[in-house]
């Protein structure tokens, strides 16, 4: 699938999004993000082990994207590349494919070229809720 057509098809339509480093903390980004997201009727599940079981934005937040109630259309990862392991190795474990959106800050060449030839979408550098702000403004 073309990136132009992914993002019409899960960025411009309300999708299921796993975002891994979701925080409480209203003055980091992910929040910021995620608060949009919402507003717009993307269904979010928050991954961060720090705050497993707690509520973010309302939502329970679990600690690894194997332990998400459902399958999500993307995975957003809001966390350093150093700090991936953990997520690349539950992606490998899950039983599809969802797209992999590295925001900026999040970026990993190795890791992108090896889930590109296995079979995931990867978005990297471009923030989430910049790419439905430009690309989807008529989607509004």
């Amino acid at each position: 699938m073309s990136q132009d057509k992914f993002i019409q098809d899960f960025v411009c339509r309300p999708s299921v999004v796993a975002v891994v480093g979701a925080s409480p903390s209203p003055g980091r980004p992910v929040s910021g993000v995620m608060a949009y997201l919402v507003d717009r009727g993307f269904r979010l599940f928050p991954v961060n082990p720090a705050y497993s079981g707690e509520k973010i934005l309302g939502m329970e937040c679990a600690s690894r994207l194997t332990e998400l109630p459902q399958k999500v259309d993307i995975v957003a990862l809001f966390i350093a590349a150093k700090n991936q392991a953990s997520v690349m190795r539950d992606l490998h474990e899950m039983t599809y494919r969802p797209a992999v959106w590295l925001q900026p800050g999040a970026e990993n060449p190795e890791a992108e070229r090896e889930l590109e030839s296995e079979g995931f979408t990867v978005v990297s550098g471009s923030c989430l809720m910049m790419t439905h702000r430009t690309a989807c403004a008529a989607s509004d």
